[in-house]
C-alpha cells in the first residue's frame, strides 16, 4: 500500500547482467526482450573554451632543491593574490609556454590553451 498521491508507473530499464546470472521466469514469453544492445550515439567533440579577455599575472613559487621554478599564470579574476595582473594574453600564453609555467586551476587561466 502507498501514501495518498503516490503513484508508480512502469519505465524501461536497461542494465547488463552476465548470462549465467539469467534463469527464465516459467510460463513468461521473452521473445520481445531484446538479448543485444544498440550502441549508443559517439560523443560530440568538446569544445575548448576561448580564453577570457582581460589581464594575466605570473605568480612565482620557490623551485624545489635542484628543480626548475614554477610559474603559475593567474586571470586578474582570480581569488588567488598575485599582485598586479599586467600581462596580455601573448605575454600571458609566452609565460605559459617556458619551462615551470602552468596555468592556475582556480581560475579562467585554465581555460588557456597549452601548446
Amino acid at each position: 500500500m502507498l501514501p495518498d498521491r503516490i503513484t508508480v508507473e512502469p519505465d524501461e530499464v536497461i542494465f547488463r547482467v552476465p548470462a549465467r546470472l539469467v534463469t527464465p521466469i516459467e510460463d513468461i514469453d521473452y521473445s520481445g526482450v531484446p538479448t543485444r544492445r544498440e550502441r549508443p550515439p559517439g560523443r560530440p567533440p568538446r569544445s575548448v573554451p576561448a580564453a577570457p579577455a582581460g589581464w594575466w599575472s605570473v605568480q612565482h613559487l620557490p623551485a624545489p632543491v635542484g628543480g626548475p621554478g614554477r610559474r603559475v599564470i593567474h586571470h586578474e579574476s582570480c581569488w588567488i593574490p598575485t599582485g598586479g595582473a599586467g600581462l596580455t594574453l601573448d605575454q600571458a600564453l609566452g609565460e605559459l609556454a617556458r619551462p615551470g609555467g602552468e596555468a592556475c586551476t582556480a581560475c579562467e587561466a585554465r581555460h588557456l590553451p597549452r601548446s
